[in-house]
């Protein structure tokens, strides 16, 4: 937490882990502070002090105490290890005794609560079933005696499980008893506990009950269980609810904490009966519940924590996310997302997103002092008209962002060309890309900063409306627009680790980390007001030493190894240099971050590029290396998928969207030569498939092939090749949401984009014949306008070329002495080393800075010379190519190309 937001609590604990003392009653006080604010890494710590405290050992109730609320700050801290937290957790635990005896029934409460985690971080049944052996333990030491804790959690397990059981009958066709008798078993529990709660309440010594917040919605979560039974059971959870909140004081923790349980048993119980949750009466209870000040969350709270990946893959990908992000913004989800994940090309369009979303949310900023900046709409007044503005907004200024081709611009500023070679360690090519990131993409949207730099730590969100502190991760489940999590995701080249940016830090997360394979240090996250002073700045003479640009962290994550430098943060860990590359080294889809953030709907749009089939392999001293990565890559993004589709299958995920870009593309067999035994159509269906055939969402094949192979690179994309990326994302979307979240409906009335334009060309035999000549050319990094452009033309752009290349011939010939100065650096080096050898280094110094001026001048030289070439493609070969691929250039289009589409040539 940034220190502008943190609080007292978090303030005394640091001064306390910097050696300030503190007694034990203030260690245990601030750690129940601490646990309020969901600071749980901080309460960690604090209670582990307090566990090494003198006076604890003499205060038996106090010590137990402690044990466990360190047992459960452990499990519950983000900053652990998944593969290690919970493990520790219970290590903590049997310090009060062994867990397979003991009779403590928070104790045996805690380590329920632990194996359950365990299984929604996991997804394996036997945690669950573990679960509910503590829970049941502790329900048979009677409910009075802890107050119904572990028995309701006992039977929200059971219903878990019986859900998880029901979901296997489907798959296999088979009926158990089982599913049955556990729901029998949850049933009675339930009754139990309304049968034995309420009377506590009235005997002596037991008042205190009557105002507790967790009493009431224990009574009320067994009769919402019920409700399935009995419906009245609904109005008394109701009735019970409203008790709590007349008498008991309700913290901002506790209230998210019932809604999120009453609402997922409410899930569970309705099933696949109803078409819409808001129908059922469990909705009903909650909606009133909550009331007008919470109920825009509900839908959120029911529909699960959703999560947003959009891949690597250069523009290429940035491009295809538009389209998805299209739909979704139809489908009024991107007002659900909770968090962004972004890798590569989808950092780009990703950090692009966001500060769009930042104005909507949070207001515009002008950047003069005289004016007053305006404020973001509220969160009521949030519409799906506003999603739909925003992504007009990107398929309109980053497509004009992507046609001011990046790629070249790298090269055409001779000034940033000379710096990089004079301060090769201090500015990159790299850096370079992300100052244009910020020039040419960010800058266009209209948020009152313009082509200023945008900083990380400045990308808070704190939406109109909002308290000061606002924190997403804390506040977002009670709001109907959700404040997005942006991570950029990039890769350390120290530890192989994932490195994340957010708004609020930097650094390698835990929880992804397996440590029981993986011991390499780990690069702990910082807040950035906790970086080290050099990064703290705001100006500095140098490129390093100065705050986290938006442009360098997604220039980082979009680094491709071998094309950009490494992004380096020197002196920001002892002794070592970080360096940063493409995100995409580790996870080119995003995905882990989503899970790390606990995310139980994903949407993931991958359009990197997948490896492809080869005739004949490379066997180069590169090509085979890089073949081989490739191979890597598909595997790791094989297993992720397989990943998510067992979580799927477990329950872990309510829901799971995966598009990429040759989905329903035919896979064919291939027989060996002089093979008797041909494989049949009818056991290869891709044999029998007519060339041409429709994917499943509606776009030709064979046009979905090409857009396939299209290069991932920063160069320009013409309209043609930008919209027909889009469409393919748009209807990929579109054809995959439903099976992916049933419960949401479809609008009424879809949006009219303007890159549906070439949806019929997409589709149609005319159209794709006019297209593939445009997609055709879309894989070549090089000379795309040469095989575009009428062979006249070509023959007319190439004299020039032809002219200017005789010329440099001819002054290369004229007035090259390359012999003597190859012979003269031979001598000259022979002649450092021999004097080197007798008279020391002084030498050395003067030649090799003689030697160092002479490289600098060649490299500003050489600079020069890529900028002027730089600049005439940029000048006439880049317009040309926009213009050849412009919509009008096709005639089967599905409407005329709307007037406010892009014209980079300005013609």
């Amino acid at each position: 937490m940034s220190s502008k937001r943190e609080s007292n609590s978090v303030r005394r604990a640091k001064d306390i882990l910097r050696g300030q003392s503190a007694t034990l009653s203030e260690l245990v006080s601030l750690a129940d502070a601490l646990k309020d604010e969901k600071a749980f890494g901080y309460a960690r710590k604090i209670l582990q002090r307090a566990c090494l405290h003198p006076e604890l050992a003499k205060q038996t109730k106090v010590h137990t105490r402690v044990i466990q609320q360190h047992a459960l700050c452990t499990y519950k801290d983000p900053e652990l290890p998944s593969e290690e937290k919970f493990d520790r957790a219970l290590t903590i635990l049997e310090q009060l005794g062994d867990l397979r005896t003991t009779t403590d029934q928070e104790t045996l409460g805690l380590a329920g609560a632990i194996h359950k985690y365990q299984w929604e971080a996991f997804g394996q049944k036997q945690y669950l079933e573990q679960s509910l052996a503590f829970y049941l333990r502790g329900y048979n030491l009677g409910i009075a005696s802890d107050y119904g804790y572990t028995s309701i959690n006992a039977a929200f397990v059971l219903d878990l499980l019986v859900d998880l059981e029901r979901e296997e009958e489907k798959t296999t066709g088979t009926v158990s008893d089982l599913p049955v008798t556990r729901q029998q078993r949850a049933k009675e529990i339930r009754e139990e506990i309304i049968a034995t709660l309420p009377q506590l309440a009235t005997q002596a010594g037991k008042e205190w009950l009557d105002q507790a917040w967790w009493f009431f919605a224990t009574i009320a979560e067994a009769h919402l269980g019920l409700g399935s039974y009995d419906q009245t059971h609904y109005d008394k959870a109701r009735d019970w609810l409203k008790q709590g909140i007349a008498k008991a004081k309700v913290s901002e923790w506790e209230r998210e904490s019932t809604a999120r349980q009453l609402a997922t048993l409410a899930r569970l119980h309705a099933g696949e009966t109803t078409a819409s949750l808001e129908d059922t009466p469990a909705w009903k209870v909650l909606r009133d519940f909550l009331g007008a000040e919470y109920a825009s969350g509900i839908q959120g709270i029911f529909l699960g924590k959703v999560g947003l990946a959009l891949s690597g893959g250069g523009f290429r990908a940035s491009l295809f996310h538009i389209g998805v992000l299209a739909r979704l913004a139809e489908l009024d989800m991107l007002r659900h997302v909770e968090v962004l994940s972004c890798v590569s090309g989808g950092s780009i369009i990703g950090a692009h997103y966001y500060l769009e979303v930042k104005k909507l949310l949070q207001g515009r900023q002008h950047s003069t002092t005289e004016q007053e900046p305006l404020q973001g709409k509220e969160d009521a007044q949030i519409t799906r008209a506003d999603y739909i503005s925003i992504v007009k907004n990107l398929q309109r200024d980053f497509l004009a962002g992507v046609q001011s081709n990046i790629r070249v611009r790298l090269l055409a500023d001779g000034k940033a060309n000379a710096k990089m070679i004079i301060r090769p360690n201090m500015y990159s090519r790299t850096e370079r890309a992300g100052e244009l990131y910020e020039e040419k993409i960010f800058s266009k949207v209209d948020d009152g900063n313009g082509a200023k730099p945008r900083y990380m730590d400045d990308l808070f969100i704190r939406p109109a409306g909002e308290p000061e502190n606002f924190a997403p991760k804390n506040d977002n489940w009670r709001r109907a627009a959700k404040v997005p999590m942006l991570i950029l995701n990039a890769t350390s080249l120290n530890t192989g680790h994932n490195w994340q940016f957010t708004a609020s830090w930097m650094g390698e997360p835990s929880s992804v980390i397996t440590t029981a394979i993986d011991s390499n240090e780990r690069l702990r996250r910082m807040y950035y007001d906790e970086a080290p002073l050099a990064y703290l700045q705001e100006k500095a003479p140098q490129t390093y030493g100065t705050k986290i640009r938006l442009g360098h962290a997604v220039a980082a994550s979009a680094c491709v190894p071998g094309v950009f430098d490494p992004i380096t943060f020197p002196n920001m860990y002892r002794d070592r240099t970080v360096r940063l590359v493409d995100g995409g080294v580790h996870d080119n889809q995003g995905v882990a971050s989503l899970l790390e953030q606990g995310c139980t709907v994903l949407l993931v749009s991958d359009a990197s590029g997948q490896m492809g089939t080869q005739a004949e392999p490379s066997n180069g001293i590169l090509g085979s290396p890089l073949r081989s990565s490739s191979i890597t890559q598909a595997r790791v993004r094989e297993a992720q998928y397989r990943e998510l589709d067992a979580r799927k299958r477990a329950s872990l995920l309510r829901g799971l969207m995966f598009v990429h870009l040759k989905k329903d593309l035919p896979s064919k067999s291939i027989s060996w030569i002089d093979c008797e035994d041909p494989q049949e159509a009818i056991d290869d269906p891709s044999l029998s498939e007519p060339d041409g055939l429709l994917t499943s969402y509606g776009i030709r094949k064979d046009v979905q092939e090409l857009l396939s192979a299209i290069r991932t690179d920063l160069d320009s994309f013409s309209d043609i090749e930008a919209y027909a990326l889009m469409t393919s994302g748009y209807r990929m979307t579109e054809h995959e949401f439903p099976r992916s979240l049933q419960r949401v409906s479809p609008p009424s009335v879809p949006e009219q984009w303007d890159f549906l334009a070439i949806e019929e060309a997409m589709k149609r035999r005319e159209g794709a014949a006019e297209l593939k000549p445009f997609l055709g050319v879309s894989s070549e990094l090089f000379l795309k306008v040469w095989r575009l452009a009428p062979r006249r033309y070509q023959l007319v752009a190439l004299a020039p070329v032809i002219l200017l290349s005789l010329l440099l011939l001819w002054l290369c010939w004229r007035y090259s002495s390359l012999p003597v100065l190859t012979l003269g650096t031979i001598g000259t080096t022979i002649v450092s080393l021999v004097i080197g050898a007798l008279i020391g280094k002084a030498f050395l110094r003067v030649v090799y800075l003689r030697e160092t001026l002479v490289r600098i001048g060649m490299g500003i030289g050489l600079s020069l010379v890529a900028s002027l070439i730089a600049c005439l493609h940029l000048k006439f070969f880049d317009p040309w190519y926009l213009k050849l691929g412009r919509l009008t250039s096709l005639r089967t289009l599905s409407y005329p190309p709307s007037s406010s589409a892009p014209d980079p040539t300005g013609q």
